[in-house]
């Protein structure tokens, strides 16, 4: 099944629909976080910790202003999930972000080429305090990050997908 919805994501971005491919690359996380934590009931939990595990880990910067720069984080990621499949919103709720860092006061999203990556600013004043924190994320890079990290954690741990209970039964005629 997992392959099945990478497959279609993937089509989704070739074709240039880019939001219906964000939406099901925002569920992907949700598949793999309840394989690999299976007796986690919270899905906000298992959404979280697994995008921070195998990709929001590589996401943060660091250098001089490092620490301060928003980063696509998992609780920014779920926020951005929540808002997008349940309410049609492209958005997050910065009320809803627990670390200070990745409170922004402005998210994008673009659509560009896969080698167009996020972007993220601060803006600081008096004594460098932090005034103003803006995220742009790339919907090409992020499903493609999504789809090619969650095929690479299906493929290794093929044995934890065993929740799939049901096929898709492609009955049309050719």
């Amino acid at each position: 099944m997992i392959e099945r919805i990478i497959k279609e994501i993937n089509l989704s971005l070739e074709n240039e629909c880019y939001l219906s491919a964000l939406g099901m690359a925002l569920t992907l996380p949700d598949i793999c976080g309840k394989a690999e934590y299976p007796n986690e009931k919270s899905t906000t939990k298992r959404y979280i910790e697994w995008f921070n595990t195998y990709v929001g880990s590589y996401e943060k910067f660091s250098g001089p202003y490092g620490d301060d720069m928003p980063y696509l984080s998992g609780e920014v990621l779920y926020n951005l999930r929540n808002s997008f499949l349940h309410q049609g919103n492209p958005n997050i709720d910065s009320s809803k972000v627990k670390n200070s860092r990745c409170k922004v006061d402005e998210f994008n999203l673009i659509i560009g080429s896969i080698f167009s990556g996020d972007t993220s600013s601060v803006h600081y004043g008096d004594n460098q305090q932090v005034i103003y924190r803006r995220l742009d994320i790339n919907i090409v890079n992020l499903c493609t990050k999504l789809t090619r990290t969650a095929e690479g954690y299906y493929r290794a741990n093929q044995e934890k997908f065993n929740f799939f209970n049901c096929t898709i039964d492609d009955r049309r005629k050719f």
